[in-house]
């Protein structure tokens, strides 16, 4: 991810399945890192178990799919600091993480300031 999040012009980003190596069990976006990624598509990402995202990161982020990332039961703290996100798709995931993003859940307020919330069925 670092040698990624510095790409100054980057708008789109897929990590799809195996992007990363098999051990890799955490996925870090750096203060700074990524600053004009406006698409985030993150897609099977099984082995990935905890995500951080560091106030500052994605500043231009307007679009987040998440999709089957089942080793992730909850969304990373730094999802309030994404002022610009316009749109947040999280489905296929595990039915821990579906009930922490309800209204009631302990992750709403992560995500409580995105206009479109589309969340899908749990796996």
């Amino acid at each position: 991810m670092g040698i990624l999040e510095k790409i100054p012009n980057l708008t789109t980003l897929r990590l799809i399945n195996e992007a990363f190596e098999e051990n890799t069990k955490i996925l870090v976006f750096s203060k700074g890192g990524f600053p004009s990624l406006e698409f985030l598509f993150v897609y099977g990402m099984r082995e990935i178990t905890e995500w951080r995202v560091e106030e500052g990161a994605m500043p231009s982020l307007c679009r987040l799919h998440i999709e089957y990332c089942r080793g992730l039961t909850t969304l990373p703290d730094g999802l309030r600091y994404l002022t610009n996100l316009r749109e947040l798709t999280i489905t296929g995931m595990s039915k821990e993480l579906h009930s922490r993003i309800q209204e009631d859940g302990e992750d709403f307020c992560k995500i409580q300031h995105v206009p479109s919330l589309v969340v899908g069925e749990a796996y």
